[in-house]
């Protein structure tokens, strides 16, 4: 069965990168010749720390009810073949992960129960002289889709049967849930019809064959609408008596009992169970009263608040009054979290559905904060929660104004009413001379995450700051918290005069992005890309794990393209860490191998002696054409294997692996006699494309780090030619070719030469990456091979190869505009240091990590535009004016 949530595989994983197919039946793909292999397996959950296991209300579900598909995993070589040599060689893989933008939302079954409620006695909002929730006197249904989806696919059937045989179609109800499956009256005959069912009817239709001549429109154009046939309708509320699973369990088949004599049965096949779980609980839930326009429930949050909040309020008196205190004038204690109310919502902000996040939100009130810029973040946060989703909840710490971090909000839903009146008292307070840490204000952040009762399954911080200074002692400390929690620490550094380093390590560390802001208009919309990239994760703590099989004559050399790397002392082992993922990311991880010499050939084995008998009497006959067929073969060799691990945020504490690892096994050629070869009378074989263009990539992030660490020197000039030497690749690349590298030892007479940091080296040299601290491969890499050999790069490599085929132009040309912008102030230290800088170091991470929240650079609109979530968020908060939402947002303060 095919339902409504499972879009065809071209839909869902989009079309390929290039025009090498995978096999669908092995999934084992042939790439034309390029080992490679495809693989993907169930979703499962995060592995939570102690505390979030131990106060989690339920148990994790056994079973969900939509599970988030799982990623897709694809090894690639270099080359499809290698022959035996008795020489070291080389060889680089690519590992790819990606997660496809399928349109998938969760069940709010698989969500869980809302946070706790507190006794009626104990409920703040009473003060309020709130009316008491009406009661319901059904359950609610709730779409599996949105309005706008069921609505289209409503219009799509209406316009497709050619006759509903006097069927009244505005009678059928709203569209609930659809999909193609196998239906039958009598379990033997089954036919594969779309389905359809109505709050009042289940519809089932079939296409229509169209013949040949019908198929394209008077334009030549092919037709898009198929035609149906109205198959069959069933007054299903009407007539539905029970829904019940028959048959065996790997049949999955449920059979519905009517009250209908000429029909008292109908049966559906599903092709999975988790899919049959679907439809049952449809089917069950046609008497639910239908209430809501999306499958959202309204959470009641007009009921009360969490325990937590209460207990939030009551511990922090201190806090209150020295926050009022600070603010120059008195304040209720009364206005912190207390009550959750439920605000009506702009159709034009409608919230999408997903998995529910936890996010605390730090803002600096020093007083390098006054004017424009105060009232900018304030305008932000508005945005932020308004954005927020029904589940979501949202914390609140400033810091900078003399007394450390201070929690303003706890953990607290869009709904809560006083999120008005503590935004607009936020103002700056610090003194002049006052070191503003921001430091102190993410373990605030910390322990606000660390102290909740109730978790959702995502929990970030969102970390904002203008300063200067900052304790870069104390930062062991809040990064080993936030690693032992899985809390994320995103770093958005306002303006130019902020310092960066100790935001950027906070980030890294625990495997988040820092962004500068240097336009503070922007702040708006990178919080935006970044609350929108949250909102779409889909798995958490990924784990690449890589092994070499028995029998790969490989051993590892480098691995690049991942947030963290761990190799085990075994050399057979390693990990890479990729950090979350979200709907539509792609991480593509170089592994770079090193193929040990061949040393059994047939000269180095023990001659039997009957065999020199043969071989004599042979030698009397003259050479045979055919003579090496009896000792020379091509053999199969297991090369690379990989496997993932993720954290399921639908349940909690689950680690999930892929159900087998993906093997990559390369065709190993016999050795070539050194009379003969072959190879020379045929075009050379290129590099697979996204191994080359991946290659690129890293080359220029570590090429950025390298030019940072050689204007730290002083050495300006070494830092601008070496930049404009890897521009020079890169136009080489999108040509089609690439210039030739000069060789170690001969310098280029017109530039000076660029040292090795750390070693004083010939410019071949400087142009390799130091392997301690490189994400990319040696420059000599991008002649068409991997370069651990020079000789064995220039045996390879032609200038006459076609590498431009497979390589992504917009790619290069983003690459290139970082370079070019790196290098407009490199020569001007004072303005480099000052801007330029942390817009590199910003690129550096966006190419190395393949993620970003803007669309402010071509660098950064490179893979922003694959997570839907920040891309929905940015037009939002362009948006946001135009609804009257920052309309102060830019006023100066009386």
């Amino acid at each position: 069965m095919r339902d409504s949530r499972d879009a065809p595989s071209s839909e869902r994983y989009g079309p390929s990168r290039h025009a090498r197919s995978d096999s669908e039946a092995t999934g084992v793909a042939s790439s034309g010749g390029y080992p490679e292999t495809t693989q993907s397996g169930p979703a499962r959950r995060h592995d939570y720390d102690v505390q979030a296991m131990e106060t989690t209300p339920t148990s994790p579900r056994a079973v969900t009810r939509n599970p988030i598909p799982a990623p897709i995993v694809t090894v690639r070589s270099e080359f499809p073949t290698l022959s035996r040599s008795r020489q070291q060689q080389t060889l680089t893989c690519l590992v790819t992960v990606e997660v496809p933008d399928n349109k998938w939302r969760p069940d709010p079954e698989d969500l869980g129960p809302q946070a706790p409620q507190p006794p009626a006695g104990n409920r703040a909002e009473e003060a309020y002289g709130r009316p008491p929730s009406p009661a319901r006197s059904a359950p609610r249904f709730y779409p599996y889709e949105s309005t706008d989806a069921l609505e289209e696919m409503t219009d799509s059937l209406r316009n497709r049967v050619d006759n509903w045989h006097g069927l009244d179609f505005s009678r059928f109800g709203k569209l609930r849930l659809y999909g193609t499956l196998r239906v039958g009256k009598d379990k033997v005959s089954w036919q594969e019809l779309e389905c359809f069912l109505f709050a009042e009817m289940l519809i089932c239709v079939k296409e229509k064959k169209i013949p040949q001549s019908q198929q394209w429109d008077e334009n030549g154009a092919p037709r898009k609408a198929t035609r149906c046939t109205l198959k069959g309708s069933i007054l299903i509320k009407k007539h539905l008596n029970e829904v019940s699973e028959t048959g065996n369990i790997d049949e999955n088949i449920l059979t519905l009992s009517l009250s209908v004599a000429e029909l008292p049965q109908f049966h559906l096949r599903f092709e999975n169970r988790n899919q049959l779980k679907l439809w049952q609980q449809a089917l069950l839930d046609l008497n639910a009263v239908e209430t809501s326009p999306v499958r959202s429930p309204e959470y009641d949050r007009g009921e009360s608040e969490t325990d937590e909040e209460l207990d939030w309020q009551r511990s922090r008196p201190q806090r209150v009054s020295s926050v009022a205190s600070s603010w120059n004038g008195a304040r209720s204690t009364t206005t912190a979290p207390t009550d959750y109310t439920n605000f009506p919502r702009s159709p034009a902000m409608a919230k999408s559905i997903h998995v529910p996040i936890d996010v605390v939100v730090v803002v600096p009130i020093s007083s390098s904060m006054q004017g424009v810029k105060i009232n900018l973040v304030r305008d932000a946060l508005k945005f932020m929660v308004n954005t927020l989703g029904e589940r979501d909840r949202m914390g609140l710490v400033t810091f900078g104004s003399g007394g450390g971090g201070v929690p303003i909000v706890g953990m607290t839903t869009k709904a809560w009413p006083g999120w008005s009146n503590i935004l607009t008292s936020i103002k700056p307070v610090g003194q002049k001379s006052h070191r503003a840490d921001v430091v102190e204000g993410a373990n605030v952040a910390m322990d606000l995450l660390m102290q909740r009762k109730y978790n959702n399954p995502i929990a970030s911080i969102m970390l904002i700051s203008d300063a200067s200074t900052s304790d870069a002692d104390s930062v062991d400390f809040v990064v080993s918290r936030a690693e032992a929690a899985k809390i994320t620490i995103h770093s958005f550094g306002l303006g130019m005069t902020h310092k960066p380093d100790t935001m950027i390590e906070l980030s890294t560390r625990t495997k988040a992005s820092y962004t500068y802001v240097k336009d503070w208009m922007m702040l708006r919309e990178c919080l935006a890309g970044c609350l929108g990239s949250m909102q779409t994760l889909s798995h958490q703590n990924v784990k690449l794990k890589l092994r070499l099989p028995e029998g790969s004559p490989a051993k590892f050399h480098k691995i690049s393209g991942a947030l963290q790397i761990t190799k085990r002392a075994t050399g057979r082992d390693a990990e890479a860490s990729l950090g979350d993922l979200r709907f539509g990311d792609k991480r593509d991880v170089l592994v770079q191998l090193v193929i040990l010499p061949d040393n059994t050939s047939q000269e180095q084995l023990p001659q039997d002696p009957w065999d020199n008998i043969v071989s004599g009497l042979e030698a009397l006959g003259g050479p045979m054409d055919n003579d090496n067929e009896r000792t020379l073969s091509v053999e199969e060799v297991p090369l690379i294997q990989a496997d993932l691990s993720w954290g399921d945020i639908l349940r909690e504490g689950t680690v999930t692996h892929m159900p087998r690892p993906s093997l990559l096994a390369i065709t190993m050629l016999p050795m070539s006699g050194s009379s003969k070869k072959p190879w020379q009378n045929s075009p050379p074989i290129p590099p697979h494309p996204s191994i080359v263009q991946r290659r690129m990539e890293l080359l220029t992030s570590d090429m950025l780090t390298r030019a940072l660490t050689l204007v730290g020197r002083g050495q300006h000039d070494r830092a601008h030619t070496l930049l404009n030497e890897t521009r020079s690749i890169l136009k080489g690349l999108g040509k089609g070719g690439l210039p030739p590298i000069p060789p170690p030892g001969k310098a280029n007479p017109s530039a000076p030469s660029t040292p090795h940091p750390g070693n004083e080296a010939s410019p071949g040299q400087s142009t390799t990456p130091d392997g301690k601290r490189s994400p990319s491969p040696p420059a000599s890499a991008i002649s068409g091979t991997n370069g651990f050999s020079s000789q064995l790069g220039r045996s390879r490599s032609t200038d006459g190869l076609g590498l431009g085929a497979g390589i992504d132009a917009n790619t290069v040309a983003a690459l290139d505009a970082e370079l070019e912008s790196s290098l407009e102030w490199i020569n001007h230290p004072a303005v480099f240091s000052r801007d330029s800088r942390k817009a590199v170091l910003q690129a550096i991470g966006v190419i190395s990590s393949q993620r970003a929240f803007t669309y402010r650079t071509p660098i950064e609109g490179l893979w922003a535009c694959r997570v839907s979530g920040v891309k929905k968020l940015t037009e939002k908060s362009r948006e946001w004016r135009e609804d009257g939402g920052g309309e102060g947002g830019i006023t100066e303060e009386s």
